[in-house]
């Protein structure tokens, strides 16, 4: 909940990332929300404001179909507000090094949206979910290859640099005249 709403105000990407990562949190704990929040071990009015927030979000995945997997609405608008951003900054003249990072990623990016059989559903929905399965990856210790490893880091300065124009962006610090 504390890590989710600094990670929401300082990198939107992180953000993303980490809520993907409690989607299926509450998915592998069956949405036993007393079970998962017995795991912490900090003072019971944080637990009681974790087993909340936890309850509140496990809510909105059932009202919204995705108990066994996809995301909620609100993470999805944000990977298309982001998506939009990402067009918006291409098009401008002045953001030569986002058109580059976006350069330098597009052919991985191409390779993971024609093996997602059309699931990914543009660019920046194809880093995200190259990042998560990538984070997956590691977290079961995998074997990952090295042009995945190269992929992976440039996917990481694409949505770095997105993030922190989104953030310019949501401050009213970022002109988007074309």
């Amino acid at each position: 909940m504390l890590t989710a709403k600094q990670k929401r105000k300082e990198n939107i990407a992180e953000y993303i990332l980490y809520m993907w990562q409690l989607e299926d949190i509450l998915r592998a704990y069956n949405f036993n929300i007393n079970k998962l929040v017995e795991q912490f071990s900090y003072p019971q009015h944080i637990k009681s404001d974790l087993h909340q927030w936890y309850s509140e979000m496990a809510l909105a995945m059932k009202n919204e179909g995705v108990e066994k997997s996809g995301h909620l609405m609100q993470l999805k608008e944000l990977v298309q507000d982001l998506s939009t951003l990402n067009i918006q900054l291409l098009q401008k003249k002045d953001e030569k090094e986002y058109y580059e990072l976006f350069n330098d990623a597009l052919p991985y990016i191409s390779d993971l949206i024609n093996k997602s059989d059309n699931k990914v559903k543009n660019e920046i929905d194809a880093c995200f979910t190259g990042l998560y399965g990538y984070m997956m990856l590691k977290m079961q210790n995998k074997e990952i290859s090295e042009e995945t490893h190269k992929a992976m880091k440039i996917f990481s300065k694409l949505l770095a640099r997105l993030s922190f124009k989104f953030h310019e962006y949501e401050k009213g610090e970022l002109d988007l005249d074309l």
